[in-house]
């Protein structure tokens, strides 16, 4: 009876593990779906600008000081209202520190990254694709097998942070730009009646 116990422990854990796994997916998964959301929101915002803009360029209107004011303005609130969307669907982050090694052994990573010599630029001009991943099939693969349900769930926790970082910002740009397109769409109704 009492060799069972350990194994009834084992169980217990893995199914611990499976659980929380299972949570963190899930998490991760909600939080992508938002991200998309508000990658689709800014994509209308552009294109909303966009169109404001077009309007405004090709509307002809008597040159008053008030028009070109207007104008300016609007032009103003269109171009940052842009770059703040563009920095939505493109935000540039850097990754939050992982946590330190545990027991003299790295924490192992399971998402691959980008190697180190990596640059947009070059594969952006070239087919070449050395040097892309930090990762090989040799080396991903025995870091999978070499993993336990711990080092699993260390590095979903790892993802759940990074996505809602991604997730929070993208969202705090958002809001500014919505600000920028309700008043670009006030300075659009003003210059086009004047």
């Amino acid at each position: 009876m009492d060799s069972a116990v350990p194994e009834v422990i084992a169980v217990v854990r893995q199914g611990e593990y499976s659980e929380r796994l299972t949570f963190l997916y899930k998490i991760v998964e909600d939080t992508q779906n938002t991200v998309r959301f508000l990658d689709t929101k800014a994509a209308f915002c552009v294109t909303l600008f966009s169109g404001m803009g077009a309007g405004v360029l090709e509307h002809h209107a008597p040159e008053t000081a008030l028009h070109r004011a207007l104008f300016a303005a609007f032009l103003v609130s269109a171009v940052v209202g842009l770059l703040i969307c563009m920095r939505v669907i493109f935000p540039v982050i850097k990754p939050m520190k992982s946590p330190p090694a545990e027991h003299g052994r790295p924490l192992p990573k399971f998402f691959v990254h980008s190697h180190h010599e990596h640059h947009w630029l070059r594969h952006t001009l070239s087919n070449s694709v050395d040097n892309v991943l930090c990762e090989d099939h040799d080396t991903y693969t025995a870091s999978v097998l070499g993993a336990n349900d711990h080092d699993l769930l260390l590095t979903m926790c790892d993802e759940v942070l990074m996505i809602s970082l991604v997730r929070q910002i993208k969202s705090d740009r958002m809001h500014t730009a919505m600000y920028f397109l309700a008043f670009g769409v006030l300075l659009f109704g003003a210059v086009m009646l004047t």
